[in-house]
This record gives C-alpha cells, sequence and structure tokens, in this order.
C-alpha cells in the first residue's frame, strides 16, 4: 500500500518513515513536513494511506484533512499527535479522519492502526474512542429531541451495522442486493436521523450502543 506521512519534526518523521519502510507491503511514496506538501503530495501520488500530525507550520493536519476529505473522498487518514485531549480527538473526526493515534503509541500499534484503516476503514483504540464517546454522550444530553438507534428502521439498523464493521458502500450493495445509490441514501438518512457528520461518527455511534465493536 502507498503510504505519504506528514511531520513537520524532521527527526521524528525520519523515524516513522524509516520505521515504516521496513515493512513488507508499506510503500513509503513521500515523508513532508507540511499541510500544503500533504495535499500536494496527495494529488501526486494518490496514496492509500495518510499519516499526518496535528499541529504543522501552515495549513495544520486537520485542515489538511479535510482539504483532502473534499477532493478525495474516499482517502484513508490515520492522525498521529501528541494531543490526547478530546478537543483534538473531535476536531480529527469531524475534519474525517479515519483513524487517531497518540505519538506515544507502541510502533506495533501504528502498523496495526494502518493495516486496520486500510482494510476496515477506521481505526481508533480504547483511550481515544472513550474521549470521543464522552463528549457525544454529553452532545446528545443536551438535545432536546434525542433519536435513539430504537427510532431507526431494520433496514438502517442493518446498513449501520455492516457500515460500522467496515463494508465499503460496494460491499454493502452486494450483501444488500441494493445499489450503491441506495446505499448512500440510506447512509445519509440515518445520519441525519442521529445528527451525525460522517461515517466515523456513525461509527463510533454504533460502538457506544455496543452494535459493533473496535
Amino acid at each position: 500500500m502507498k503510504i505519504i506521512i506528514a511531520d513537520d519534526h524532521k527527526i521524528f518523521l525520519d523515524g516513522v518513515v524509516s520505521l515504516l519502510s521496513e515493512i513488507e507491503n508499506f510503500d513509503i511514496v513521500a515523508g513532508v513536513t507540511s499541510g500544503e506538501q500533504l495535499i500536494e503530495y496527495t494529488r501526486t501520488y494518490n496514496p492509500d494511506i495518510i499519516i499526518t500530525d496535528i499541529s504543522m507550520k501552515g495549513i495544520t493536519g486537520i485542515e489538511a484533512t479535510k482539504k483532502i476529505k473534499e477532493e478525495f473522498p474516499d482517502a484513508k487518514v490515520l492522525v498521529l499527535s501528541m494531543h490526547k485531549n478530546e478537543e483534538f480527538v473531535i476536531s480529527a473526526v469531524e475534519s474525517g479522519a479515519n483513524g487517531y493515534l497518540p505519538k506515544d503509541a507502541p510502533s506495533v500499534e501504528l502498523i496495526e492502526a494502518i493495516n486496520t484503516i486500510y482494510e476496515k476503514g477506521y481505526y481508533y483504540n480504547r483511550e481515544i474512542s472513550e474521549l470521543f464517546l464522552i463528549n457525544y454522550s454529553k452532545q446528545q444530553k443536551n438535545e432536546e429531541s434525542h433519536i435513539i438507534k430504537d427510532e431507526l428502521t431494520s433496514r438502517e439498523m442493518e446498513l449501520l451495522k455492516l457500515v460500522a464493521s467496515g463494508l465499503t458502500n460496494k460491499e454493502i450493495s452486494e450483501k444488500l442486493f441494493i445499489s450503491i445509490k441506495t446505499v448512500e441514501a440510506h447512509k445519509n438518512h440515518i445520519l441525519q436521523k442521529l445528527k451525525l457528520k460522517n461515517s466515523i461518527e456513525l461509527v463510533l455511534y454504533a460502538v457506544k450502543n455496543k452494535l459493533v465493536e473496535i
């Protein structure tokens, strides 16, 4: 798989590039030090996985992720950051990032996160998932009209579980014998009902309600 890594700390960047270059099937096509370069090289190489820091000069990793997701909706982004507080995790999720991992995570977990995102479409370890779910619960308590999973139709529940299990729209369409456009329409309807912004929030909602496990 083709991988681009972005971090403005050159020593850290070189270390990650060196580590991942030794892994079979990992092809590190670029190591960049800014959000601007990340966007530029994503357009050039169309990578399978993008790994980015948050705090970089110029365009941040979060801003770069938003721009990349707008241009390449299927791009898979793993945020690798020193920040563990709720604010940064929520920002990453809302930008469309497929995963979030603290920089102090062991190298074996970084490799696991990359493979999991490539295969399933998302990766959030328990520590990061709990931060998001706590925030999500607070938001829901403040909503006057709280849509709960019991208000989803059986078809919507079925599709929600499939999305949260990491299936692509094409795989879901084949499994449910419906068109990809119908899958997308169902997914958008679920997002509107649950007041969520993207598929990653949908996955974490499913985890919170014990529909799937991360």
